[in-house]
């Protein structure tokens, strides 16, 4: 049966240690060398509102260089809009945004994503009709000088020839080397999910942000997709802002925290600050 009339049960089978080295080492040629300390990214006082709705309430956050942090929140506490203030994809109604300790509030979300911003969406916007592989390059547009034409007149072969590098090593790193030349569309939801991470990744972020990249999948995938995105994070120094549902996963693998509730912040800090704050158990735990 053909593979891309077929739905491909995705199992994950770790990559060996030679074959990862050297797809960091493909990849540290490939990414912006990353920040090593400050806060690379920040929101002060943001806020946001659509009609009566006050969905993001003076919100403060800040995603220092090289960390994991997490934003939990139970459903409508406004965190997809908060990340839609973050990169640009939103204009906030107060309040500015910082990259890089530039104000890039004004910006769009093409001009924070050449400075080094990138993100994932809740819901998957990979082309499943395309191969894994072919989706994983579409992600490298940044890296292509002239685009579509010059890509046609193959004037651009050095830059292709390093994305298609690039988007192995980021396949060997995510566990989809197997599937790279399988289509999208029949491979389960976790693997698609792995997709999307590793289209962010091929824009050659700095920073980050990952909207609920484990949406649809079980909880052992979950754990799973959290685990890779954390690994990935302390291997190629990325700063990354996790926005999940998966409460556990966050509190092993994030810090610092933010919780979110109705718009507002109600408690930041280490895991452990998180997991015993009354208000983090009453609005998210149901306790």
């Amino acid at each position: 049966m053909k593979a891309d009339t077929a739905t491909v049960s995705f199992n994950s089978v770790p990559a060996l240690d030679e074959g990862r080295e050297a797809a960091l080492e493909v990849l540290e040629q490939y990414l912006p060398v990353p920040a090593e300390t400050g806060t690379v990214l920040a929101g002060r006082g943001l806020s946001k509102s659509f009609g009566g709705l006050r969905a993001v309430q003076e919100v403060d956050i800040d995603v220092p260089a090289r960390a994991f942090v997490g934003l939990i929140g139970p459903n409508g506490a406004g965190k997809s809009t908060l990340f839609n203030l973050l990169n640009g994809f939103a204009g906030p109604d107060r309040g500015d945004v910082l990259l890089f300790e530039e104000d890039v509030t004004g910006l769009q979300p093409w001009d924070r994503a050449r400075r080094g911003l990138s993100r994932t969406f809740q819901a998957n916007h990979i082309d499943v009709n395309l191969t894994t592989f072919d989706n994983l390059l579409a992600g490298a547009y940044l890296h292509i000088r002239g685009g579509l034409v010059r890509s046609v007149l193959r004037t651009n072969r050095a830059d292709e020839l390093r994305a298609a590098a690039a988007a192995r090593a980021v396949a060997r790193l995510l566990d989809l080397e197997p599937v790279l030349d399988v289509t999208a569309r029949a491979l389960d939801f976790g693997a698609q999910r792995r997709i999307e991470i590793g289209r962010s990744l091929m824009s050659g972020p700095r920073v980050l942000l990952l909207d609920e990249p484990t949406a649809g999948v079980d909880a052992h995938e979950a754990l799973e997709i959290v685990s890779i995105a954390k690994r990935l994070q302390e291997d190629l120094g990325l700063a990354v802002l996790l926005i999940e549902h998966y409460v556990q996963a966050v509190l092993g693998t994030c810090d610092p925290i933010y919780a979110l509730v109705l718009g507002s912040i109600v408690a930041a800090g280490p895991p452990a600050v998180i997991a015993a704050d009354a208000r983090v158990r009453a609005s998210y735990l149901g306790e």
